[in-house]
């Protein structure tokens, strides 16, 4: 169904069907509710809900807050639910939901919500179940962050189940950071490695004083992406996102990070 808005601000709903929802300007709330939508929020601020399906969510121009799901507040989707977030120019904020995602934050200053480590396994017709659901295009670190839903900080969201690892100071970055050769960490909340594993074990395994809930980012050859991994337990990490612009040990060398690059909220 087609679904056009007005150059006001707008309060827009779709079906539960395929809907292509447009909306030419305004500071809009759009919730496309159920099917496989593609949404095009228009310049303004504006806030989009993709719903259950597999949805194209658009913000373009303005300081957009884009979900391919429910929201923050809304229950975990079972289905089938591989989302693309497209922010545009503007300060957008992208939620990471259920299912295989890809999140493109576009220009200006993006930040990259996570609000579970574990969520449910999206499906490709073309790869099958894939448990790293999450691929960000095209993060950097000179404008963007990775945020990650704290339980017990702030207002959780559902399902929310990050350890909160914040510090005391303004913006909650991180407490503890290591960047390095994994031989040399020990027991830091936040890693960046600078090595290469096949996989977030692999990675756990290689670094002293692990704790559950810390975050573990390492280049993994056999998917060519920098990716982000989440320790259970010892020696066990399960990887959750791909930054899909590192592509070697020195591109996610070269990005930089920080502990400011990754807050929790």
């Amino acid at each position: 169904m087609a679904i056009h808005g007005s150059s006001r601000d707008n309060a827009l709903f779709g079906t539960n069907g395929d809907d292509v929802i447009t909306d030419p300007d305004g500071n809009d709330w759009i919730d496309a509710l159920g099917g496989n939508d593609s949404i095009s929020a228009g310049p303004g601020n504006d806030r989009v809900f993709g719903g259950t399906g597999n949805d194209h969510v658009f913000g373009e121009e303005g300081n957009d807050y884009l979900y391919g799901d429910n929201g923050r507040d809304g229950p975990h989707i079972t289905a089938e639910d591989n989302d693309k977030l497209y922010g545009g120019p503007g300060n957008d904020t992208l939620f990471v939901g259920d299912g295989r995602d890809f999140l493109t934050g576009g220009t200006g200053s993006d930040t990259f919500v996570f609000q579970f480590h574990n969520p449910i396994p999206g499906y490709d017709p073309r790869f099958g179940p894939d448990p790293d659901n999450t691929s960000i295009l095209d993060f950097n670190p000179a404008d963007d962050t990775l945020a990650f839903d704290a339980v017990g900080l702030g207002s959780d969201g559902f399902g929310a189940n990050f350890v909160n690892h914040a510090s005391s100071r303004p913006g909650h970055p991180v407490d503890t950071f290591y960047s390095g050769d994994a031989a040399g960490a020990n027991g830091e909340h936040v890693l960046v490695l600078t090595n290469s594993f096949s996989n977030g074990s692999q990675a756990a395994d290689a670094i002293s004083n692990e704790h559950t809930g810390d975050i573990i980012v390492y280049y993994n050859p056999l998917t060519n992406s920098g990716n982000l991994a989440y320790v259970t337990s010892d020696n066990h990490a399960d990887d959750f996102a791909h930054l899909s612009n590192v592509q070697s040990v020195a591109n996610l060398a070269g990005l930089g990070l920080s502990a400011w690059d990754f807050n929790f909220v």
